[in-house]
């Protein structure tokens, strides 16, 4: 998949306004659902971006972090703080569609090891995505 289809796809699944504000979306769950991975995991799932998007999965990235524990409340507000969202629902919306885009784009085997590594109410988005 493209970048160009990812986001069109982000910003229809999710009613965004537009490609930017889809873009601006995307980044905001990267990042918080990378960091929430080990680096080795965020490492794979970034192998299997096209580059435009490998670009923004890394963007903001600090050396040697370590995984921050967050559970669906925490990851939630980050996003939609990260994102500049208005609501819970706008959020979730958001959420849902980059999973979904992102697991199209990544192999069954690599969506299934992120899955391991999510917290159960967080794991229950994945699989709803």
């Amino acid at each position: 998949m493209t970048p160009q289809t990812f986001y069109r796809r982000v910003l229809v699944e999710a009613g965004r306004p537009s490609l930017a504000d889809a873009k601006r979306v995307t980044a905001a769950v990267f990042h918080a659902l990378r960091d929430r991975l080990t680096p080795a995991e965020a490492d794979q799932a970034a192998a299997q971006l096209p580059r435009p998007l490998k670009l923004l999965w890394w963007e903001g990235e600090s050396e040697g972090r370590r995984p921050v524990k967050m559970h669906r409340p925490a990851f939630y507000e980050r996003v939609r703080r990260e994102a500049g969202l208005a609501s819970e629902r706008e959020t979730r919306q958001a959420i849902v569609a980059v999973f979904a885009a992102l697991k199209a784009q990544l192999s069954p085997g690599e969506a299934e090891d992120i899955l391991t590594q999510l917290p159960r109410d967080l794991k229950r988005v994945w699989e709803d995505a």
